[in-house]
């Protein structure tokens, strides 16, 4: 785990040295989103949904960090009864490009599973990519993402064959103050 930090904030440090014209936004933002989850190596949409609040803010004009909480529930079509809870630190890798932000997305957190008959906490990791688009004058943005989540949770539990979930989720980014 403290090598998996000192990597990314040895990778943030080297890659994040390009200058750039464009004035920094440093105002904090917060996010929500709501998706859904294609668990393991299922192909089915129908199988869970994710919620998630996210408050993030600019490390400079490539780079943005969030912290984000979410909650999700899995039901496999026989109300099992699968949710996680969890809380990761995001790092987001952006292209200030004027009519559209396309980002990639690294992130660590811990997840909690609770079911019926068990409980637990393991630490995961999230890659993906998305992007945000100017909804409402130059504020609001209307963000997409596809991120992998690939917790490290070895039990037996329905959707946890260890393939990591895919999560496909929309929300909307407003920024704090003016």
């Amino acid at each position: 785990m403290l090598c998996m930090i000192r990597f990314l904030a040895t990778l943030l440090i080297f890659i994040s040295t390009s200058p750039s014209s464009q004035q920094l936004d440093d105002r904090w933002y917060w996010n929500i989103n709501a998706g859904a989850i294609v668990p393991d190596d299922s192909l089915q949409l129908n199988d869970a949904h994710i919620y998630d609040l996210r408050v993030g803010k600019s490390i400079n004009h490539k780079w943005s960090y969030e912290i984000q909480a979410f909650t999700d529930e899995y039901d496999f079509d026989i109300d099992y009864g699968l949710k996680h809870h969890g809380m990761a630190v995001n790092f987001l890798n952006i292209n200030h490009d004027p009519l559209w932000k396309p980002y990639f997305l690294m992130g660590v957190g811990l997840i909690n599973h609770e079911t019926p008959d068990e409980s637990g906490t393991n630490l995961f990791f999230n890659v993906g990519i998305g992007a945000s688009w100017y909804f409402y004058g130059d504020n609001i943005r209307l963000r997409a993402e596809a991120v992998s989540r690939l917790d490290l949770n070895n039990t037996d539990l329905p959707g946890q064959d260890g393939f990591g979930d895919g999560i496909f989720s929309v929300g909307l980014t407003i920024p704090i103050g003016n």
